[in-house]
């Protein structure tokens, strides 16, 4: 089997994500964990479907796995999402309501939000090492749940960033436009 050279690869990332620099390789290695791991959930679905109607016998830890994977993904697409700016957005009053302050209002939504989420990341890293160090396990399949955890947290750190990021970039960008 021939595996892909990196040029065509860095082509393809290059063609499907408009990022820049590091941020468009974090996205397509972001989007492919959640692609496996969404693969590999449907495989584990249609195996437990057919063990237990054909088989008569179910996979062993499904849900477990199920809820594993699900984290996974969810917390995968949640900087990718905040990266490309495709968060849910209510503007009924955009239209209403001055340029400026559409701009200024999410620059303070997005330091906002952003610091929210090192605090809540913060939480979910305790929560982890406490998991870490009481040895919480899956009830069949006895997979350490810390190391998921963690995982979320470290996702919860890199969107906080972004939004961070995002609400400086606007502010600097607004700054030199009025020089």
């Amino acid at each position: 089997m021939r595996f892909m050279p990196l040029t065509k690869l860095s082509t393809l990332v290059n063609v499907h994500h408009s990022e820049f620099g590091v941020a468009k390789w974090v996205t397509f290695i972001l989007e492919l964990v959640s692609a496996v791991v969404l693969f590999a959930l449907m495989l584990l679905t249609c195996s437990d479907v057919v063990g237990r109607y054909v088989l008569g016998n179910s996979v062993n830890g499904t849900t477990e796995l199920t809820e594993l994977a699900l984290g996974i993904i969810v917390f995968c697409q949640v900087p990718v999402i905040t990266l490309a700016g495709s968060n849910v957005v209510v503007d009924i009053l955009d239209r209403v309501l001055p340029d400026w302050f559409a701009r200024f209002s999410a620059l303070v939504i997005n330091t906002c939000v952003g610091i929210g989420f090192v605090f809540i990341a913060d939480r979910i890293w305790f929560q982890a090492a406490r998991s870490l160090r009481r040895g919480v396990v899956t009830e069949f399949l006895l997979i350490p749940v810390a190391y998921f955890v963690q995982f979320i947290s470290i996702m919860m750190y890199v969107t906080a960033a972004i939004l961070i990021y995002r609400a400086l970039r606007d502010l600097l960008a607004r700054n030199k436009g009025r020089v």
